[in-house]
């Protein structure tokens, strides 16, 4: 179920967002377990406590209708950098594709007079089944990562299969996990002890390639033969 916040009368549309910016400083500080949809609905000033299941009918649907509402113009401005990559001849190139997926995200990271959350939302809300980022071939407004993730693996396909998939995981989950990081230091008052944006995200860059691109170890090599060994 996604939500469309423009939909419906105007006070409808407001109440909506309302509970979708609740709700996703709330996941990100508390987790999506920490918080009900009565708290959601309350904390938004809703006086009907059952509005947040009324909007959006499960805490899977609200945590959709965050991730719809941040990510639409992240995946456009996602989808124009692969353009870009794709004229530049470098759409299937690992930097690229890092850059790809890093920098629409990055720029959602908030400044010290006007904190964000969503990083640390996607964080907490990412693994929770039943939503759109479980699948990312599900919704057109997933479609950037997705594809930003196929051909990253299709640039892995000479690793063992379980390296492959497994190195997806450390790769996304570094990046979003170190700008959910540097996010919550801005919020809290660190922010000019912090490296300078641009350096810090074309290092991020840099360390996440390597991580992406380590060669397999004979240690590791030799692990994966125990398990395949296995019955």
């Amino acid at each position: 179920m996604s939500v469309d916040t423009a939909g419906g009368s105007g006070r409808g549309a407001a109440a909506r967002l309302g509970m979708i910016e609740v709700a996703e400083r709330l996941f990100a500080e508390r987790g999506v377990n920490g918080v009900s949809l009565r708290e959601i609905g309350t904390q938004a000033g809703q006086r009907n406590t059952a509005a947040a299941r009324y909007h959006f009918g499960s805490k899977e649907a609200l945590v959709d209708a965050v991730f719809r509402y941040r990510m639409e113009p992240i995946n456009a401005r996602r989808l124009d950098h692969l353009d870009a990559l794709d004229h530049a001849s470098r759409g299937h190139e690992l930097r690229g594709l890092v850059e790809a997926f890093l920098y629409p995200l990055a720029e959602t990271l908030g400044e010290p007079d006007a904190p964000s959350w969503y990083l640390r939302f996607c964080v907490n809300a990412g693994l929770l089944e039943g939503t759109a980022v479980a699948d990312l071939s599900r919704e057109e407004w997933t479609r950037g990562v997705y594809l930003v993730r196929r051909r990253i693996e299709d640039l892995l396909a000479h690793l063992p299969q379980p390296l492959r998939r497994d190195r997806w995981g450390l790769l996304s989950g570094y990046l979003g996990h170190a700008l959910a990081n540097r996010e919550t230091l801005i919020q809290y008052g660190r922010a000019a002890t912090l490296t300078p944006r641009p350096v810090f995200l074309s290092d991020l860059v840099d360390t996440a390639v390597a991580l992406a691109a380590a060669p397999v170890s004979p240690d590791t090599e030799a692990a994966l033969h125990r398990f395949r060994r296995t019955p």
